[in-house]
C-alpha cells in the first residue's frame, strides 16, 4: 500500500526539500565559413580586367571593322568576278600589243598622240600591278570564305565584358555574400565561362584567326595609300588612252588582229573600267579598316601570342582561368587559418 500522505497544520513551515542542479544549456556554436580570399580577389581582378581591358584596347572598334572589311570585300572574292578581272586583264594585254604593233606597222612618231604614248611607256608595269593585285585576291580567296563563314567575329568584344562583368559580381558575392547564394553565383561564373570557351569551337573561329592572319599578310601590301595612289594613277592612264583610241586614233589603219584587240579593248572598257574602279575604290574605302585588323594581330602579339591565329585560344584560356578561380573560391566550413 502507498505510504500515507502526512498532512499539515495550518500555520506550520514547510521543510526544506534538496533538488539536484539543473546541467547548464550551452548553445551549439557555428561552425566558421572559411572564405578564400585570394582566388575570389584574383577572380575580382580578372573581371575588370575583361571589362576594361576590350575599351581600353579598342577591340570593339576593331572587331567592327574587320567585319565591316569582310562584308564590304564579298562582291570581289567571287569565283565568277574573279575569272572577269582574269578576262578583263588579258582584253587589256592584248589591246596594248595590238597598239604597240599598229605604232611599228605605221611608223606612227612619239606625240602624236600622247594618252597612247603614255600608256604605251607603262602598260607593262600597269598590267602586270593590275596582274599582281588580282593574283593576291586570288590567293587569299580560300582564306577569306572561311574568315566569311566565322559566326559574329564582331560579337567576341561582347562576349568578353559579359564574362568580366559576371566575374565580378561572382567575386563580390563570394567575398561578402551569404554562403547561401555562393553555389549559384559560382554557377553563372562556370556557365559564362564555358561559353566564352566554347565560342571559337562553335563559331569556327580556331579555323577562321589562322585564316585571317594570312589574309593579313597575303593582301599587306596592296591595302596602303600609296598603292592605291598607284592604282588610281594606272587608271587615269588607261582612261586617257581609251579615250584616244575610241576618237583620234580610229583614222589610223588598223588591219589584223591588231583591230581586232583593240576593238575588243574599246568594247570592253565600260565594264573594265567600272570594275577598276569599284576594286580600287573598295580598298581605298577600307584602308582603315584592314589598318584595325591589323592591329589587332598585333595586340595579340603584344600579349606574348603568335598574332590573330592564337587569339581563340586567348579566348579559352580566360574561360577557364575564371571558371577555376570560381570553384577555388567556394566558401566552405572549417576553421580560419
Amino acid at each position: 500500500m502507498p505510504p500515507a500522505t502526512q498532512m499539515i497544520a495550518p500555520g506550520e513551515p514547510l521543510g526544506t526539500v534538496d533538488l539536484p542542479c539543473a546541467p547548464p544549456v550551452i548553445a551549439a556554436t557555428a561552425t566558421p565559413l572559411h572564405r578564400p580570399k585570394a582566388p575570389a580577389l584574383a577572380l575580382l581582378a580578372l573581371g575588370v580586367l575583361l571589362v576594361v581591358g576590350p575599351i581600353v584596347g579598342g577591340l570593339f572598334v576593331k572587331t567592327a571593322a574587320g567585319q565591316q572589311m569582310i562584308d564590304e570585300f564579298a562582291p570581289y572574292m567571287q569565283h565568277g568576278s574573279l575569272v572577269r578581272d582574269g578576262n578583263d586583264i588579258a582584253t587589256l594585254r592584248a589591246g596594248a600589243a595590238g597598239i604597240h604593233g599598229i605604232y611599228r606597222a605605221q611608223g606612227i612618231p612619239p606625240g602624236r598622240y600622247p594618252g597612247l604614248d603614255e600608256f604605251r611607256t607603262q602598260s607593262t608595269a600597269i598590267l602586270d600591278r593590275a596582274a599582281g593585285l588580282l593574283d593576291r585576291i586570288r590567293t587569299t580567296q580560300p582564306d577569306y570564305q572561311r574568315i566569311a563563314g566565322t559566326g559574329g567575329f564582331e560579337r567576341i568584344p561582347f562576349l568578353i565584358v559579359a564574362c568580366g562583368v559576371v566575374a565580378i559580381y561572382g567575386a563580390c558575392v563570394l567575398l561578402a555574400g551569404r554562403r547561401s547564394r555562393a553555389r549559384p553565383t559560382i554557377l553563372l561564373v562556370v556557365l559564362a565561362s564555358a561559353a566564352l570557351v566554347a565560342y571559337p569551337f562553335v563559331s569556327g573561329l580556331f579555323g577562321g584567326a589562322q585564316a585571317g592572319q594570312r589574309m593579313l599578310h597575303t593582301l599587306g601590301p596592296v591595302m596602303t595609300p600609296h598603292e592605291v595612289r598607284q592604282l588610281q594613277d594606272d587608271f587615269v592612264v588607261l582612261v586617257n588612252a581609251d579615250g584616244q583610241l575610241d576618237t583620234t586614233f580610229r583614222g589610223v589603219p588598223q588591219p589584223g588582229r591588231s583591230a581586232t584587240a583593240i576593238s575588243a579593248m574599246i568594247e570592253g572598257w565600260p565594264r573594265i573600267s567600272s570594275d577598276l574602279a569599284s576594286l580600287v575604290g573598295v580598298i581605298n574605302d577600307n584602308i582603315g579598316n584592314f589598318d584595325a585588323l591589323d592591329d589587332l594581330d598585333t595586340l595579340t602579339r603584344q600579349a606574348g601570342l603568335q598574332g590573330l591565329g592564337a587569339f581563340p585560344w586567348l579566348l579559352v584560356g580566360i574561360g577557364a582561368l575564371s571558371a577555376g578561380l570560381a570553384l577555388a573560391a567556394t566558401p566552405r566550413r572549417g576553421r580560419e587559418p
